[in-house]
C-alpha cells in the first residue's frame, strides 16, 4: 500500500510541476508587465500545488496509520514476531558495528 501511495504522490507532484513549468514558460515568452503577472501566476500555482500536496500527504498518512493500527489489532502475534525479528536484526547490526570498530 505504501508503494501505491508514494506512486500516487509522485504522480500528483509531477502534475503540479507540469503546471508550474507551463506557467514559467509563459513568463519567459512574455515581456514587461505581462512577464511579472505570469511569474506571479506561476508562483501562485506552485503555492497551491504545495498546499494540496501537503494536505493529501497528511490525509494519506493518517489513513496509513489507521490501517497499520487495524492490522496490528487483527494480527497481534504476527506483529510481535515481526517486531522481535527487527529488534534481533538491529542488535546484530549494532554488535557487528562495534566489532568492526574494535578491529
Amino acid at each position: 500500500m505504501s508503494k501505491s501511495i508514494a506512486k500516487s504522490l509522485a504522480n500528483d507532484l509531477d502534475d503540479a510541476l507540469e503546471d508550474v513549468m507551463r506557467e514559467l514558460k509563459r513568463a519567459a515568452q512574455a515581456a514587461g508587465d505581462e512577464a511579472e503577472e505570469t511569474l506571479s501566476k506561476a508562483s501562485h500555482a506552485l503555492n497551491r500545488a504545495a498546499h494540496a500536496l501537503a494536505e493529501e500527504a497528511r490525509q494519506r498518512s493518517t489513513q496509513l496509520a489507521a490501517d497499520a493500527t487495524e492490522e496490528v489489532k487483527r494480527h497481534p502475534v504476527a506483529t510481535a514476531a515481526a517486531v522481535a525479528t527487527a529488534a534481533a536484526a538491529l542488535v546484530g547490526l549494532v554488535l557487528a558495528a562495534r566489532r568492526g570498530k574494535s578491529a
